[in-house]
């Protein structure tokens, strides 16, 4: 398995124990990837345990580029100089200059590179039988890549919702001979966008969220909805992106709205702000406000809808069966929607949100709630495992 930090490895990390009862698996772990997974207590690789990255080349390019990197940080120093070396020779050698490597380093970063022979190495130094990675692109890219050309089985998780930027490259590609996605949405739009075979593409759901399919859901005794508002700052203009949203204010509208709702009696509405962000609630008495303190799954066992524009705490109620209502046209939204993924009612106006949320509400109560995915992610991903690999692989 071949993970980075981030999202990505807590993807993956939790396929480990279960695999590991059949097979001996092995875990690179890249940049902070390496840190969480030991607290974990996981073991894992980096490039830096690898003899060819001692090579004197390898080495002094690595020096070179993290002589700008600040000390003390979650990855050793011996890690990072080994990966950045590693890639960049990487990099010199599929462009055949120097001078063109430092200039696409400059110029795009790590995100540069694509370490195909060093992932080469490493999978035949570890004699594998089977590639898993997620949709990040470089090393995790490269292993797919290398797997693919070694005639290895790959199996690559998709860590979100959205395709583009990730999994449909790694689809258009032909990368992985099974994709897993997190529901029957993302397949739709994985098959009907890029054209891959729909054999290929396998709704397992993702590890990360099968927590909330021990969190047990609590009707309320009042008769209204419970709403839920996963608040974030929704800018005019996308904060790292040349994107504007065609909606603009919805974010204070939508707050209002949803105060005089509940101080209408309509609904009950409680107000999480994103953990990074600080705001101001004091016009929207009739709110209440479930503080990032407040346990997000118990707050959502509480609940009957999420409204949001794009936070993850709308896959996290769908997964538990709640409705969703989101805000669409937003800066946000221009690149990816859970409305035009179908899994939501979405508004561009805040008028839109009664009639949004009653509809969301009576789905929500019906006997049988849509599920995102059905059963564990992490069983269902070790099954697909299980039907590349056979019967398993002698420790």
């Amino acid at each position: 398995m071949v993970c980075y930090g981030g999202g990505h490895m807590k993807v993956l990390a939790p396929l480990y124990a279960k695999l590991s009862e059949q097979y001996r698996v092995t875990v690179l772990a890249l940049t902070s990837a390496g840190s969480y997974m030991r607290d974990q207590g996981i073991p894992s690789v980096g490039f830096g345990d690898f003899d060819f990255t001692q090579a004197p080349e390898i080495q002094a390019y690595g020096q070179l580029l993290a002589a700008d990197m600040a000390p003390g940080g979650v990855v050793p120093r011996e890690e990072t100089v080994a990966y950045l070396g590693a890639s960049f020779v990487d990099l010199v050698n599929q462009l055949g200059d120097e001078s063109a490597a430092h200039e696409q380093y400059r110029e795009r970063g790590r995100a540069a590179f694509l370490p195909v022979a060093s992932l080469q190495k490493i999978i035949s130094e570890l004699n594998v039988d089977l590639v898993v990675t997620t949709n990040s692109p470089r090393a995790e890219r490269a292993a797919l890549v290398a797997a693919k050309a070694a005639g290895l089985a790959t199996v690559c998780v998709n860590d979100n919702l959205w395709t583009r930027g990730g999994i449909a490259e790694v689809a258009e590609g032909g990368l992985a001979d099974r994709i897993c996605v997190l529901s029957d949405s993302v397949k739709h739009e994985l098959v009907s966008k890029v054209g891959v075979d729909p054999a290929i593409v396998v709704v397992t759901g993702t590890p990360v969220f099968d927590a909330l399919k021990y969190t047990s859901w609590f009707p309320g005794d009042s008769g209204l909805p419970r709403v839920l508002l996963a608040d974030c700052n929704l800018p005019e203009v996308h904060p790292f992106l040349n994107l504007r949203g065609a909606v603009s204010g919805i974010g204070d509208a939508v707050r209002a709205e949803l105060n005089r709702l509940s101080s209408a009696g309509l609904i009950i509405a409680y107000f999480r702000p994103h953990p990074s962000q600080v705001y101001d609630y004091s016009a929207f008495p009739a709110c209440q406000i479930s503080k990032p303190q407040e346990s997000l799954h118990e707050r959502l066992a509480q609940t009957d809808v999420v409204v949001t524009a794009i936070s993850t705490v709308g896959i996290e109620g769908k997964v538990m069966g709640l409705g969703l209502v989101s805000l669409e046209n937003t800066v946000f939204s221009t690149l990816e929607s859970y409305g035009r993924l179908g899994l939501s009612t979405g508004i561009e106006r805040a008028g839109e949100l009664q009639s949004a949320i009653a509809s969301e509400y009576w789905r929500a109560q019906q006997p049988k709630p849509g599920q995102i995915y059905d059963g564990l992610a992490l069983d269902n991903i070790c099954a697909v495992v299980d039907s590349l690999v056979g019967d398993g692989i002698p420790g």
